[in-house]
């Protein structure tokens, strides 16, 4: 879910609509908009947002979801800018730091060099600035702990402060300190210790999925199809009503070319529920199916599926190059 995504088709619809109704008070915009922005309602939250900060230009609950949004829709000066008006309004929020750290790395990975070197210094000090903040912040200790394993040297990275790091979420949460262990243990290409940090995650956590989702994305990484459909299938049977397993299933059907029946039938099933915020889109979903037609030979439903998605979400570019 993922992608080069820009602003382009649906907007204006929406934009119609609002014009026949009462604009919100700011306050309402912000709340509104947030609750279509955690909804992946994307197309929906932004005019709202653009209301709000429009309005209230000292909203920074709006200035950050704003930024978050444009982040999605890969407009990346445009997110850094806001997002750094939200932290300038409200500097004592860690969850604004996170962001703004995630969104110059973002920036970071497609600059020149000379420009990495500038934006290494943020991408580090705004993690940090967040861990401060909140100590127990585990998101803003992964972001210190990708910086350390990413940069080079001379920007500051350092496998020893990525352990160091490492250490302190295991000291806070255990089952944690797993995922952060096994990502220091891939990054280095001990993929056997990796393996062992995320089974005995899995182990040791049994009455909880998210270990299980972990060990799935290993063994595709690893390319090891038939144990990450095995993961995902034994999630399903002890938590059936974890469902964003069975996009799983459809994703990993789609990328390998395997069990595309099983994989259309899961993407299906997950197109009937409701997704979290954590979880994939239904746009994303749709788009995934429509691989699983292409493949299959199924051109037209496969189109259908495309359109499905860019329907819901009009800046998905996966789905816009394969329609």
């Amino acid at each position: 879910m993922s992608g080069n995504r820009g602003w382009t088709r649906g907007a204006l619809a929406v934009w119609v609509g609002l014009a026949a109704m009462p604009l919100l008070a700011s306050s309402d915009n912000t709340e509104e908009a947030v609750r279509l922005f955690e909804a992946r309602r994307l197309v929906d939250a932004r005019p709202l947002l653009e209301a709000a900060v429009r309005e209230d230009p000292s909203d920074a609950r709006a200035a950050f979801y704003f930024g978050r949004l444009l982040l999605e829709a890969d407009e990346l000066d445009r997110a850094i800018a806001w997002i750094e008006k939200a932290t300038s309004l409200d500097a004592g929020r860690g969850e604004y730091h996170l962001w703004l750290g995630r969104a110059y790395g973002a920036k970071a990975m497609r600059a020149s060099v000379l420009q990495q070197a500038s934006l290494a210094g943020k991408v580090k000090r705004q993690f940090e600035r967040a861990s401060e903040l909140d100590p127990d912040d585990l998101e803003a200790r992964f972001g210190l702990i990708e910086f350390y394993l990413r940069a080079p040297g001379l920007m500051g990275g350092s496998v020893a402060k990525a352990k160091e790091q490492a250490a302190e979420v295991r000291r806070r949460d255990s089952l944690q300190g797993h995922r952060a262990a096994a990502r220091i243990a891939e990054y280095g290409k001990r993929f056997d210790a990796a393996l062992e940090e995320y089974s005995a995650a899995a182990r040791d956590f049994a009455e909880n999925p998210e270990p299980q989702y972990w060990l799935g994305r290993f063994y595709e990484r690893r390319k090891d199809f038939a144990r990450a459909f095995g993961v995902y299938e034994r999630i399903l049977e002890k938590w059936p009503e974890e469902l964003g397993a069975c996009y799983q299933i459809g994703r990993i059907a789609a990328v390998s070319g395997e069990r595309l029946d099983r994989g259309a039938e899961c993407l299906k099933l997950y197109l009937t529920h409701s997704p979290k915020p954590e979880e994939p889109s239904l746009a994303s979903a749709h788009y995934r199916l429509g691989l699983l037609y292409e493949k299959k030979g199924a051109k037209d439903l496969a189109r259908s599926e495309y359109t499905a998605a860019l329907d819901l979400d009009p800046t998905l570019q996966e789905a816009r190059k394969a329609y």
